[in-house]
């Protein structure tokens, strides 16, 4: 939830290892999770994004540390590189006083964070051609809809991503394959389902 800026020491982390394996850096091995708002102009971006952001920066992410490294949930080598989640880095801030009056919980705070991409189709596209590169990820996984947009906006939001952004950045990997996206079963090796006798009907 934090951003592709802190995001940047996992992902390079993650090529790293990849290339310890002997693996390729085929970016679609790799996804990256990006709030994004998108509007016609870049102040009506400020105007439409900012209260739901500030609402799931401010609000939504009070997490007890506790709960965020449960056993197991990550290795002893990640432990002693000092790898730590976004979420807990953020716990850590929660628990200082002084860390949550410096914590991007405004606007221009969480934009120049990286936290949010914020505005026209063509600054949009631009941010995240870079965003994927750096992070070398073929896979953005990017959320449309946070805090407490409405429907309105989360359609707007997703149209022009979907009728303005996409387009600009299909070019982006074209000389790798995807050998991760699913496809779909054929047709000759699914189940056809049986016929449902009269006891088996819901009531």
């Amino acid at each position: 939830y934090f951003g592709y800026k802190a995001g940047r020491q996992t992902m390079h982390g993650f090529w790293n290892e990849m290339d310890k394996l002997g693996k390729d850096r085929n970016p679609y091995r790799a996804a990256f999770l990006q709030f994004v708002g998108v509007a016609e102009t870049e102040e009506e971006a400020y105007k439409l994004y900012r209260e739901p952001a500030e609402y799931f920066y401010g609000r939504c992410l009070h997490v007890d540390p506790r709960y965020l490294a449960a056993p197991g949930y990550v290795t002893e080598a990640t432990q002693r590189a000092g790898l730590q989640s976004q979420i807990a880095r953020a716990a850590d801030d929660n628990r200082s006083s002084l860390a949550v009056d410096k914590s991007a919980r405004e606007f221009d705070a969480i934009l120049d964070n990286g936290y949010v991409i914020i505005g026209t189709p063509d600054q949009v596209a631009e941010r995240l051609r870079e965003v994927a590169k750096d992070l070398h990820v073929g896979h953005l996984m990017l959320l449309l809809q946070f805090g407490n947009m409405g429907k309105d906006l989360v359609n707007y939001n997703s149209k022009l991503y979907a009728e303005q952004v996409i387009p600009q950045l299909a070019d982006l990997w074209e000389d790798w394959e995807d050998h991760w996206w699913p496809n779909p079963m054929p047709m000759a090796d699914r189940a056809s389902p049986g016929p449902v006798g009269p006891g088996m009907a819901a009531e």
